[in-house]
């Protein structure tokens, strides 16, 4: 997968990679956002399960509120992969789901690595592929 080449493991935390711009100023200003989200949940293994489960919620509505604003875009530039690019994120949030009320039974210890993980990999992956052909649609519309 194109994300372990691209993202990299520093400190404890992911960092960012300009390799990662779709060079839409609203759409990366979300990935870097999501990706301090994605840290905010490593600081917050450290600090017990309550900060864990809050940080994941405000990863989650980020992530939702990120996805409605491209889906959005996608409607109004009449994008004809909206389709295919809607489920994507449909099945993250089913992912993402599982992941939580598993967290909610079994605690931050055993799922926290795992939903970051998850994340790095599908968000990178992505952004990569879904939100790249997106983006280089829409230029493609401006300059018409």
């Amino acid at each position: 997968m194109a994300s372990n080449r691209i993202v990299s493991w520093g400190g404890g935390k992911i960092e960012w990679s300009d390799d990662l711009l779709v060079h839409a100023d609203q759409e990366d200003d979300d990935h870097r956002e999501m990706f301090a989200l994605m840290n905010q949940i490593f600081s917050a293994a450290r600090l017990g399960a309550d900060m864990v489960t809050q940080a994941v919620a405000d990863l989650c509505l980020f992530t939702r509120e990120h996805f409605a604003r491209e889906q959005h875009s996608m409607e109004q530039a009449g994008y004809p992969g909206r389709d295919d690019h809607r489920y994507e994120h449909e099945y993250l949030i089913f992912q993402l789901d599982v992941l939580i009320e598993r967290l909610m039974i079994s605690g931050p210890d055993y799922v926290a690595d795992e939903l970051v993980d998850l994340l790095k990999r599908w968000l990178c992956d992505h952004i990569l592929t879904c939100d790249a052909a997106f983006a280089e649609f829409q230029r493609g519309r401006a300059v018409a």
